[in-house]
């Protein structure tokens, strides 16, 4: 997959014949990949390349930063999936206020210079300063100009539409199954394994602990999950606590990942930590003791859920 970092960038290339999805896509959630792959459907029907044109960066970052939601996914994982969908090109640029000043024409006047032919959106989309076109504008006046628009209903689940807003949501609550049901994957944190202070080693029960705060990412509710580490193509069974472990004190929120089935040092290793499903909420404990029976009740709670899915 070839990938295009700007719009500079993006104008000088001389493009082929292509069918393109447009949208923010900062989630990559069902909603998104029905967008995308009917895109990549019309390589085979057409001849014609697939692209995806969006933003490494969400759009309000540049309008109102304060606005920013938390992430759902990050540039490199999300350039991952969008190959493993079939795409050819990936336009990701950064929605600047030059970006966000362009005019609805100048918008279809791009279109053109890409090669576009095809053109895949989702029932909600708009474009052009301020918003000031919608799906159905592009619709009409994309025939004008030999372009074919397609409009995708948006898609729902139990009667709610799929979306990053709802799948925020469903993070906070702690429902990392309905999170992974709308985002066709498990929800994921990755980072750097920190240096902690070794509680859980000197207990028993040794973790990988990644720093969560100033994250940018969509934080779950704090407690216990039954979790999956992955690094180095490996993947682990994990009971995972994400929180500010209560039991010794305040302390920074942090992920800690205890794996069931390792034994072995993962400092300064970048991992991804899928959360699969909430086991429990945070509890402070009297003592160390008790901590030490209410995680091994965690790891018997984490092995059964496994047991149980199919993935």
């Amino acid at each position: 997959m070839k990938i295009i970092r700007t719009l500079d960038e993006l104008r000088a290339i001389k493009h082929e014949p292509c069918a393109i999805a447009l949208g923010t896509f900062d989630g990559i959630h069902l909603g998104h990949q029905d967008v995308i792959k009917t895109a990549v459907s019309f390589v085979g029907k057409q001849a014609l390349k697939s692209m995806v044109f969006t933003f490494s960066n969400h759009p309000m970052a540049s309008i109102m930063p304060e606005l920013v939601p938390p992430q759902l996914i990050d540039n490199a994982a999300k350039e991952q999936l969008l190959a493993n969908l079939g795409v050819d090109i990936l336009a990701n640029i950064p929605f600047t206020r030059q970006v966000a000043e362009i005019s609805a024409d100048d918008f279809l006047n791009l279109l053109e210079e890409l090669g576009a032919k095809v053109v895949v959106v989702g029932d909600n989309y708009s474009y052009g300063a301020g918003g000031a076109a919608n799906s159905h504008t592009l619709k009409a006046e994309g025939a004008k100009r030999g372009i074919h628009v397609v409009i995708r209903k948006l898609l729902t689940l139990h009667g709610v539409i799929i979306s990053s807003t709802q799948i925020r949501k469903a993070i906070a609550q702690g429902d990392m199954d309905y999170a992974r049901v709308m985002l066709g994957r498990p929800y994921s944190l990755s980072g750097k394994v920190i240096h902690g202070d070794a509680r859980g080693r000197t207990i028993g029960f040794p973790t990988a602990n990644i720093d969560l705060i100033n994250s940018p990412f969509a934080l779950p509710a704090t407690g216990v999950y039954a979790g999956i580490v992955c690094f180095d193509g490996k993947r682990y069974q994990a009971s995972v606590n994400v929180g500010a472990n209560p039991t010794f004190g305040a302390e920074s929120v942090r992920l800690e990942a205890h794996m069931l089935h390792f034994d072995g040092d993962l400092y300064d290793k970048e991992i991804t930590v899928e959360l699969h499903a909430f086991i429990r909420p945070e509890q402070v404990f009297a003592d160390v003791e008790a901590l030490k029976k209410q995680i091994i009740i965690d790891e018997k709670k984490v092995n059964n859920f496994f047991e149980d899915v199919v993935f």
